[in-house]
């Protein structure tokens, strides 16, 4: 015997046990047309430029709204602080902890995405959806 407690209730259920296997949303990889008036694209450091092909490129990216995309102007924004400041680690810890935040709400990491009920289809064999980027520009064949 484990304990001197009662034993457990055999029709008892965890509380996340029925969305384990739910799926809100299902969605296929294919590229996203970037809102034109999101940025600047040229103002922002070279790290956000690739953060932000990340994000254009994503799947989940087909879901956002337009006031999902304005979450991702301030990411960006904050992203770009974040890459740029060197000297402040106070200001680092701060944008960094900020920006995992709103990288949640887009449902950036695997587990945001499951915790949401996201499911993303994975593209077909041999099926090309976007020509490779160039070297010259990191953002080449995105928007």
């Amino acid at each position: 015997m484990a304990g001197d407690g009662p034993a457990p209730k055999t029709e008892r259920r965890r509380r996340n046990e029925s969305r384990k296997d739910a799926v809100a949303a299902e969605i296929e990889s294919a590229p996203v047309e970037m809102p034109a008036d999101l940025c600047d694209v040229s103002r922002l450091n070279i790290r956000t430029q690739e953060y932000l092909a990340a994000i254009v490129t994503s799947p989940q990216a087909q879901m956002y709204q337009p006031t999902d995309w304005m979450r991702v102007r301030d990411l960006l924004i904050m992203k770009d602080m974040f890459y740029r400041n060197q000297s402040d680690p106070v200001l680092s810890l701060k944008l960094s902890s900020e920006i995992r935040q709103l990288e949640a709400g887009l449902l950036f990491t695997h587990s945001d995405r499951v915790k949401a009920g996201v499911k993303i289809k994975p593209a077909i064999k041999g099926e090309v959806t976007k020509t490779p980027p160039s070297e010259d520009d990191v953002l080449d064949g995105v928007f």
